[in-house]
């Protein structure tokens, strides 16, 4: 365990709370607001300087920021007034903001114990959307110094998002190399900043702020589908949804507490801005938050006057020119950077329609007068997200119904709980955020139908982690709503007892139906045992292998599984791979990415070839000709020999210069391809060479 990686967390854990205590004093905001406030800028703030090539300098410049803070906090006073005193004076005042914010004290202890254990537990990525893009991005960022579309690596999503790439690179700023625990950590201190914004309670009530932490902090294993008996990657995995709805929520929260004050409402714009980093649907979610509180503000919180009209159209303009610049300014820097060009539109490549047409041409489906070629994937597609509304597990008491209904019944509580304004916002929340829901899903409904194959769409491929984070999100504001009347409302013991209650019974199902025996709290070595099997084989080559090298895997058997291991481990290029039946000309073939390989010869249906077509789940005929035809139109420069069996071994091995294993040896072996023309060889690169083992 690097001390370096233990000690960069806890500082910056530590400069987040001094800030926050500062400018609460400063502002007269609860603190525990502001690290959710904090902890967004700061990502915006790495976005911005990454996009001019500048992220390591400013990276170095807000921790000067933030170290400037914590010295004025702590030494703030008159010229005359001595040292020591000053500190006395300055840490009085600042424990006293301290007492007055529970959620501030529970955020950084709870950050704190979960930075150390997390240290010691060691987790890694296992999931194979960290390896596609989420850790991945994560670690180009850190390992380059640059936003991940600039950086060289493996990855083809470079046109998504960077905010939870730099609130990665945030807390592990001054280690020189990438640790996967770091990046796990940092994502759950921000949901802990977002619980703090949810449990931010005036005064000494300690028991509040640590109930509705507590509360919020189970809303996200609610959304687990009913029956997972696997360990729950809730806290524990690299990927944005939860985060983005936590994110939409805790925005709401922090307008809720403290928009009627100038800082909470740049606390709020920060938390939008930074909403739009996190996802592609991050940008609608920041709308949908901003008309949320637009609605709120005319509606609920004074007349729908003329003037009041005015005050509004400023207030959405404020919270949504930054989220528009941000959204837009990704995009041109993608183009540049990348070459990928965003605003094309939705679809694969040659079949692309513009959002715009894609909104048109759907509204048209409605009405049966959309372009007829897609009218039957509207019709299927629509069918297919009718019945999983309520059909499909989204949450521990069924689909997407039951977790609207039960979004509108917190709403209801806090509605009769409340009265005048606290009643009006809890209306209009419920109203709005069910109009944005069936804007929101609709516009999904429009996504599977432009933007997925036949396949996916007919699936509903991942319908759980799209929707759900509207419900995680719109659920944690309701929840805030009813804190604020258990807190202050006249009739706070009503809301109080509809709160205490709502946690205990969230408390029993979590426990009794959805929370599976291990958590983040227990990591099972085993489950990581082929990623450490693939990174100690990359480490034996890597020394010989530039990021401009394409290197062809040859992993017999594989299920994708290691190739996209081998594509986060590998310091070059990880080439695409050999598919369909035969490389001649006219053949049915195209590229993959991973590949398992078997003689032409093999008869698919009666499997009597090596039991090739019972072993592995995805098979490509390739005879040696097929694979020197392939390499030469290529290019590619190198083959890694991960997982052999006969048919490499008997069929193929005449290509390689030196003996090979017949099946997975203990190292990966790399071969440069020779290739004068006429003969191509594999020629093996670096120490690790293969020595054939007695009889």
């Amino acid at each position: 365990m690097s001390v370096v990686s233990v000690f960069e967390g806890l500082f910056a854990l530590v400069l987040t709370a001094l800030a926050s205590l500062a400018l609460a004093r400063r502002t007269g905001l609860n603190a525990g607001l502001f690290p959710l406030g904090l902890l967004a800028g700061a990502g915006v703030w790495l976005t911005l300087w990454g996009m001019a090539g500048l992220l390591r300098p400013g990276g170095w410049a807000l921790y000067a920021l933030a170290l400037a803070e914590g010295q004025a906090a702590l030494l703030k006073g008159r010229r005359e007034e001595k040292l020591p005193a000053r500190l006395r004076r300055n840490a009085a005042e600042l424990g006293r903001e301290a007492k007055k914010a529970p959620a501030l004290v529970l955020f950084f202890f709870a950050g704190a114990a979960l930075w150390l254990w997390f240290a010691v537990s060691r987790p890694v990525f296992l999931r194979w959307d960290e390896f596609s893009f989420w850790g991945t991005a994560c670690k180009m960022t850190k390992v380059n110094h640059c936003l991940h579309p600039a950086a060289p690596g493996n990855l083809s999503a470079r046109a998504y998002l960077p905010g939870m790439m730099v609130l990665s690179y945030l807390f592990q700023f001054f280690s020189a190399g990438f640790t996967e625990w770091e990046c796990l950590a940092a994502y759950d201190l921000l949901a802990l900043a977002v619980f703090a914004a949810f449990g931010a309670f005036e005064g000494r009530k300690w028991y509040l702020s640590a109930l509705g932490m507590l509360g919020a902090g189970l809303l996200p294993y609610f959304f687990l589908a009913p029956g997972d008996t696997q360990a729950a990657t809730v806290y524990l995995n690299a990927m944005g949804d939860v985060y983005l709805g936590l994110t939409f929520g805790g925005a709401l929260c922090l307008y809720y507490r403290a928009g009627t004050r100038k800082a909470g409402l740049a606390l709020t714009a920060l938390a939008l801005a930074f909403l739009t980093l996190i996802k592609d649907m991050g940008f609608a979610y920041a709308l949908i938050a901003a008309a949320l509180i637009c609605a709120d503000r005319l509606f609920a919180r004074q007349k729908p006057t003329l003037p009041a009209l005015g005050r509004t159209v400023g207030l959405g303009a404020a919270l949504c020119v930054p989220v528009l610049a941000l959204f837009l300014g990704w995009n041109r820097y993608v183009l540049t950077a990348a070459g990928i060009d965003k605003s094309a539109g939705v679809g694969a490549a040659g079949s692309q329609v513009s959002y715009f047409g894609m909104l048109t041409d759907g509204a048209l489906q409605f009405v049966g007068r959309g372009d007829p070629a897609r009218a039957e994937k509207f019709g299927q597609v629509k069918a297919a997200m009718m019945a999983a509304f309520t059909g499909a597990p989204l949450c521990l008491l069924g689909g997407a119904a039951a977790a609207l209904v039960l979004c509108l019944v917190v709403l209801v509580f806090a509605a009769v709980c409340g009265k005048g304004p606290g009643r009006a916002r809890a209306v209009w929340l419920a109203v709005g955020g069910s109009a944005c829901f069936a804007a929101f899903w609709l516009f999904h409904l429009l996504l599977y139908v432009y933007s997925f194959s036949d396949k996916e769409a007919a699936l509903l491929k991942d319908y759980d982690r799209y929707i759900s984070p509207y419900f995680l999100g719109w659920l944690l504001a309701g929840l805030c709503l009813l804190a604020l009347e258990a807190e202050r409302g006249e009739r706070h013991r009503l809301a109080a007892g509809a709160a205490g209650v709502g946690v205990i019974g969230l408390a029993a199902l979590v426990g009794l139906r959805g929370l599976p025996a291990a958590g983040f709290w227990h990591v099972n070595p085993t489950d990581a045992a082929v990623r450490q099997d693939v990174a100690q084989r990359a480490a034996l080559v890597n020394p010989y292998l530039n990021w401009d090298d394409q290197v062809l895997l040859i992993s017999q058997g594989d299920d994708a599984t290691r190739w996209y291991y081998y594509g986060y481990e590998l310091n070059a290029q990880l080439a695409y791979g050999f598919g369909g039946f035969g490389y001649e000309e006219g053949a049915n073939n195209w590229v993959s990415t991973f590949m398992s390989l078997v003689t032409p010869k093999h008869d698919p249906w009666n499997e009597e070839f090596y039991g090739f077509q019972k072993e592995y789940p995805y098979t490509a005929e390739c005879s040696q000709d097929d694979l020197v035809n392939f390499l030469r139109q290529k290019g590619y420069g190198y083959v890694l020999l991960d997982q052999s069996d006969k048919y490499i071994y008997y069929e193929l091995g005449s290509l390689f210069d030196g003996p090979i294993p017949i099946d997975r040896a203990d190292a990966a072996y790399l071969f440069r391809v020779a290739d004068d023309g006429t003969t191509m060889t594999f020629e093996p690169v670096g120490e690790v060479q293969y020595v054939p083992q007695n009889d």
